[in-house]
């Protein structure tokens, strides 16, 4: 059997210097590891959001049928409608709120109603061209809004006349090839503070109606909401890496456990190797490396009666018996090595 033991201490002190200097390597790559991940007080910037708000405008509007149908009667409410008529339903009513959630604030809010009507020249471009543009205010209130308090304010129009007094004012200006525009639209101018920054700024909400053949359209955006937050930027620590937590030190105690090892093993076993050692390792290997030429057996007293040659290694044995064209033969009675020619036997003895 090989002599694992002997394998190794032969191999620690062929390369002791080598496997030293690996493992003092390795201890200080550990703890250059470790030092970065304990020793340093890296920071990262983390943004956090302290605050946010939101605020919504919306137009509500409907119609009284006034000469009632088969389809609808009159006095029926037509409320939230795409599409209304203009001889049943002639006057369009509705109301616009606006208001907003925040952690806290205070904002006073002007809600101006203004009825803009327009001639706009399409150019296809996205370049259009006002022709002529006529503004008629309409309701106007100024409220204090606390987060989740609205401002409401309503209206009410008889879009047929109103349509009608596109038409007049452009007939006046020699009827302009522009396409006449009606929207309602909702202005707010907005001052005060919320989430505890300074708010002064004005914001438009459109309801655009456009009259057709006996009936008018309004084109309701729906509710329109704006929002955003207050954040704030604060340093935290970076917590080590798995390498750096544990990696680290795991190197430095691996480094620490092989130059102790190797300490323990030279003052218990000694790591030199013996010359009689040496060769048995070596006869080891060829034994290994040379089984195809080698057959087990016992060779008879009588044939080693002529005269032999003794072969100082196992790999020499080999070079004669394929020198000769013979098997080598491990006797196993003599525990040696035999190579059988016609006139001189070959013999090796492994080292004990």
């Amino acid at each position: 059997m090989t002599d694992r033991g002997a394998q190794l201490r032969a191999l620690a002190e062929d390369y002791l210097a080598v496997i030293v200097l690996a493992l003092v390597v390795v201890g200080l790559l550990g703890g250059y590891v470790t030092y970065g991940a304990y020793a340093t007080t890296d920071t990262r910037t983390e943004t956090q959001t302290v605050s946010t708000w939101q605020s919504t405008g919306e137009f509500t509007h409907r119609a009284t049928v006034v000469n009632g149908t088969d389809a609808f009667a009159e006095g029926e409410v037509l409320s939230d409608r795409s599409v209304y008529f203009r001889d049943d339903t002639p006057r369009l009513n509705g109301s616009f709120t606006y208001g907003y959630t925040a952690d806290d604030g205070n904002l006073a809010a002007n809600v101006s109603l203004v009825l803009v009507q327009r001639s706009i020249d399409e150019s296809g471009d996205g370049n259009d061209t006002v022709l002529w543009q006529v503004e008629r205010p309409r309701e106007n209130i100024t409220r204090s809004l606390a987060p989740g308090e609205s401002a409401n304010v309503s209206f009410s129009m008889n879009v047929s006349a109103v349509s009608e007094r596109a038409t007049t004012i452009d007939e006046q200006l020699g009827g302009t090839p522009g396409t006449l525009e009606t929207t309602l639209q909702a202005r707010i101018d907005l001052s005060g503070t919320r989430n505890g920054e300074q708010v002064d700024r004005t914001r438009v909400y459109s309801l655009p109606i456009s009259a057709a053949q006996g009936v008018y359209r309004v084109q309701d955006p729906g509710p329109v909401t704006h929002s955003g937050e207050q954040t704030t930027r604060t340093q935290v620590p970076v917590s080590p890496g798995p390498l750096g937590s544990a990696g680290g030190p795991l190197l430095v105690v691996l480094s620490l456990a092989g130059l102790v090892g190797l300490a323990v093993g030279q003052v218990t076993v000694g790591l030199t190797v013996s010359e009689t050692e040496r060769a048995r390792l070596v006869y080891q290997r060829q034994r290994k490396e040379y089984d195809e030429w080698i057959t087990t057996g016992t060779v008879p007293s009588e044939s080693l009666a002529d005269p032999t040659v003794e072969v100082d290694s196992l790999e020499g044995l080999v070079d004669v018996a394929v020198d000769i064209d013979r098997r080598i033969i491990d006797d196993s009675d003599s525990a040696q090595f035999v190579v059988l020619g016609e006139e001189v036997n070959y013999i090796y003895t492994p080292p004990r």
